[in-house]
């Protein structure tokens, strides 16, 4: 009689050990079969109910099989779905299922399964006569076998397993699925554990940006606990897996295997700790965040893949698959973990190549995230032939989080190095100085090792991309580095509080470099072009002689919409002695996407030599030129283009604040109140046209589209006058609060204002954009008019009130004024230009309108009109025009700059096609 009890993972167990029994002493294709500690009968297993090996000692897997009782259907479609994932986690070609009744041959055709082959119906039709008929099943056992070992032999399935032991990238997506459930288990947790909540809040705000999130935007604080979750379960595999790795080395290692479905995850824990007590590698075996609350069905498949791996037998599997196991375990990890912000391999390629001069100089990345630079360093040094234990002396990186810490360490674990100390440690790069002990684990014996980080050669990172709100929680001591800077350079400038966090990291690499050592690091583009951007380049010059700039010209090196980002190389200097103005900075814009150069070394030699090629433009300034040009107002963004022209032309210019006062737009906070809806009943003389931006306008005559609530008089005044519209606009407000609970009357109250006043003195008679995009243009108001936030008004200075307005009209649009829109700005992750109000105000220059007579002002003005009568275009279409291009020939004359046109134009168009090649 049939057991109740004997189910699929006890038939499975059963047919095991008959393929065992029937291939004794066969000299077939397989050997042997195993899988029976894996099975658990669960949608979330990982891995197949049956392995076929190729050999005895069952290092190699031929096929995969799916046992399933006569109760599912062969034909079923999640069973077959569940076992073409456990295939491809297998990467085997072919698989099998079998539900006693029936068994069906699956083989890769392409990128598809299907099927080969059939077997049958034999007369089991329920789980209760499984056991009872035995025999039968047996027979049916044998059949497949036979046939399988025939198809192994005609070639039509193949026997080629000579890859890696598995898919860790498929594993990875299957435990992945626990995403929601372990959201919930650290949600819960959090409730009841206040300090958990706390070091998960900190976490987020340090790391988000790395993970291509915003910490401080509601929209993206949604994936703060699947974020962690993903480092969670990622983590857990790294330690199966390399725990199980390790095992090839170290005896102690073997204490994984222990670990089964019994096993809790604290128990677990418990056995790593042991392992890496012994091995050392604590870096990777050492706790992560909330890794204790992984979800049951997660752990269960963690269980099930360090049993595969205990199957497996790893001593006779060669040691570069095994390597590449590992590897492939960062990949995956760095994708769909770290996602867009692990750092390409060959942009780390380039900018190894460009920093590192001596190749057997010391190397650290202090913020080294997954490891892809410091690997480069590595890779490079041996390219050169150094030295294995030179190399491993002279490599050192850290990061303040633990999880880059583990990818790090994964990454530079070759089969060389195992047993090696790798200078890989925890540590915030603020917090390091030469000569700080570091301590780590001997691999072979388990004790201390103590080091003292050396004074280095060469520093290479990414760094952080931390906004100023988060520093003050994170670090809020980073910016005692101003009191040194002030004290070393005897200047009373320090850098600004809006600052990202990667402004203030170079001033501390300045401490622990050698002399004359370089630092390579990865930055925003903003150092480029923002207000605190020009403080940090004025006083980073003071410790650093920056050598190259590097940005791209043809696609985002991290595809996240709110980066853009650069290289900067530069060597150390002592801030107390003086510049040497002769020498050469190089500005280079790559011209390919990385990811498509074919040879990064050629590609740094080019820039090394200072040769352009089909990959790379390249624009040397020295000291002496950059000088004239930032005193011509051109920021350092505008450097990447061209501008030996500009000097040659300066006196043709003029500081547009000369001929007109700057306004800026008004922000109030609350437009219900300031910009009332249509029948509001407000008398006339409190409304004002004001223009809420520029997309509306197709041409370059704007008219101010929405009204203003501008009321400058008290309530009490009102109510003299008898202005009950205006008195009972303000009155429906008064009790309301904002977003946030706050009265209106509190949160919109400014100094000498009343709560309900905007200010209307910034009427304009011309406006510019704050954010461009394809179309660079300044328009005309037809009547003056007040403007919203995001845009720039110029009103006309007295002493110009007669001159014709379709003159400045003419001068604010030619291809020259153009330029300088496009080089005061910076671009953003989308393409949008991001001007600098008061870098505009400051130095915006167009042609000298006093450099003309009547006929000259006359025949530009007429050579003007066909485009002032049109809409414009995006730049590379309105610069094509035959109006433009007479305009700009007209006006070039005039000025006697003719000879520049082309030069100008181009630096334009490079300059313009650098903020949109994000978007290539």
């Amino acid at each position: 009689m049939a057991k109740i009890n004997y189910n699929e993972r006890s038939w499975a167990i059963d047919v095991i050990s008959e393929i065992n029994l029937f291939l004794a002493n066969k000299r077939w294709h397989f050997k042997s079969a195993g899988g029976e500690s894996t099975i658990r009968n669960e949608k979330s297993s990982l891995f197949p109910d049956v392995l076929i090996f190729k050999d005895l000692t069952k290092e190699i897997i031929l096929q995969g099989w799916e046992l399933k009782m006569p109760d599912t259907p062969i034909n079923d479609v999640e069973l077959i779905s569940n076992a073409i994932t456990k295939a491809k986690i297998l990467q085997r070609d072919s698989f099998i299922l079998w539900n006693v009744k029936s068994a069906v041959l699956y083989v890769k055709n392409g990128e598809n399964y299907s099927i080969l082959k059939t077997w049958n119906d034999i007369a089991i039709n329920t789980r209760l006569e499984v056991r009872a008929n035995e025999a039968l099943w047996k027979t049916l056992l044998h059949t497949i076998l036979q046939d399988l070992n025939n198809y192994f032999e005609s070639g039509d399935i193949s026997e080629d397993a000579q890859g890696d032991i598995l898919s860790i990238d498929k594993v990875i997506d299957v435990v992945l699925e626990n995403i929601p459930s372990t959201v919930e288990n650290i949600r819960n947790k959090t409730r009841r554990n206040a300090r958990l909540d706390a070091q998960i809040n900190n976490w987020w705000l340090s790391s988000a940006t790395e993970y291509g999130y915003n910490p401080t935007s509601a929209r993206d604080k949604s994936n703060k606990f699947p974020t962690l979750s993903k480092v969670v379960l990622t983590d857990w595999v790294f330690k199966i897996v390399f725990a199980n790795v390790l095992k090839r080395h170290f005896n102690e290692a073997r204490a994984i295997e222990t670990v089964d479905y019994d096993t809790t995850v604290n128990e677990a824990k418990q056995v790593i700790a042991g392992i890496s007590e012994h091995c050392n590698f604590w870096n990777i075996f050492s706790d992560n965040l909330a890794i204790e609350l992984i979800s049951d069905t997660a752990w269960k498949q963690i269980v099930q893949l360090n049993l595969f791996l205990s199957t497996i037998n790893i001593d006779g599997i060669e040691i570069e698959i095994l390597h590449n196991l590992l590897q492939s375990s960062i990949v995956s990890a760095k994708r769909k973990v770290a996602g867009q912000f692990a750092t390409p391999k060959k942009l780390a390629d380039l900018l190894t190549r460009l920093t590192i001069n001596d190749k057997e100089g010391i190397v650290i990345d202090p913020c080294c995230g997954t490891g892809t630079i410091i690997k480069q360093a590595y890779l490079l040094k041996e390219e050169y032939e150094i030295a294995q234990d030179s190399i491993l002396e002279s490599i050192w990186a850290s990061d303040k989080h633990s999880f880059p810490i583990q990818l790090s360490t994964l990454t530079l674990a070759k089969p060389d190095n195992i047993g090696r100390v790798l200078n890989i440690f925890r540590a915030d790069v603020i917090d390091l100085q030469t000569g700080q002990t570091v301590t780590f684990k001997d691999p072979n014996n388990g004790n201390d090792i103590d080091k003292r980080l050396p004074r280095v050669d060469y520093v290479v990172s990414n760094l952080p991309f931390i906004k100023s709100k988060e520093i003050e929680v994170l670090n809020p001591n980073i910016t005692e580095i101003n009191g040194v800077i002030q004290a070393q350079t005897n200047t009373p400038k320090s850098l600004s509080g809006k600052s990202d966090i990667f402004a203030y990291i170079p001033f501390y690499l300045h401490n622990i470099l050698s002399d004359n050592g370089r630092i390579g690091l990865i930055l925003s583009n903003a150092w480029l072009g923002t207000d605190y951007g020009e403080i940090f380049l004025e006083l980073v010059q003071k410790y650093f002689d920056i050598d190259i700039v590097v940005i791209s010209g043809k696609g985002k090196w991290f595809h996240n919409a709110d980066v853009v980002t650069t290289f900067l190389i530069a060597t150390k200097r002592n801030p107390a002695e003086p510049e040497n103005i002769d020498r050469t900075i190089s500005f280079c814009t790559l011209k390919e996407k990385i990811e498509e150069i074919d040879d990064i070394k050629q590609l740094s030699n080019n820039i090394i030599l200072e040769t352009e090629s089909e990959q790379v433009k390249i624009q040397p300034y020295s000291l002496t030129q950059i000088r004239e040009l930032e005193e011509i107002g051109v920021p350092w963004c505008g450097y990447f283009a061209n501008l030996n022209w500009l000097p040659i032309i300066a006196d043709r210019l003029i500081d547009s604040n000369q001929i007109f006062n700057f306004t800026r737009g008004e922000r109030r906070g609350w437009n219900p109140l300031f910009y009332p809806a249509i029948g509001h009943g407000i008398e006339n003389e409190y409304i004002q046209p004001v223009l809420k931006n520029l997309r509306g306008t197709p041409s370059l005559t704007c008219v101010a589209e929405v009204e203003a609530f501008c009321c400058s008089r008290s309530t009490e005044e009102l109510e003299a006058l008898g202005h009950t519209g205006a008195l009972n606009w303000i009155r429906s407000f008064e009790n309301q609060v904002n977003e946030t609970g706050v009265p209106l009357t509190q949160s919109l109250r400014r100094a000498n204002m009343y709560w309900y006043e905007m200010n209307t003195n910034n009427m304009a008679d011309y406006v510019a954009n704050v954010n461009y995009d394809k179309s660079l243009f300044i328009a005309r108001f037809e009547t003056r008019s007040f403007i919203d936030q995001r845009m720039i008004g110029f009103s006309i200075k007295e002493d110009y009130q007669a001159e014709n307005k379709t003159l400045f009209l003419a001068l604010f649009n030619s291809i020259l004024s153009m330029f300088f829109i496009e080089s005061f700005g910076f671009g953003r992750g989308l393409g949008a230009l991001d001007l600098r109000a008061t870098k505009f105000e400051r130095d915006f220059k167009i042609l000298n309108p006093n450099l003309l007579n009547n006929e000259q002002k006359a025949e530009i003005i007429n050579a003007f009109q066909p485009i002032a009568q049109r809409n414009r275009l995006p730049l590379e279409q309105e610069i094509l025009q035959e109006d433009r291009i007479n305009f700009e020939q007209v006006l070039f004359n005039t000025y006697g700059i003719v000879e520049y046109y082309d030069s100008i134009k181009e630096s334009l168009l490079h300059l313009y096609r650098i903020r949109f090649a994000v978007k290539d």
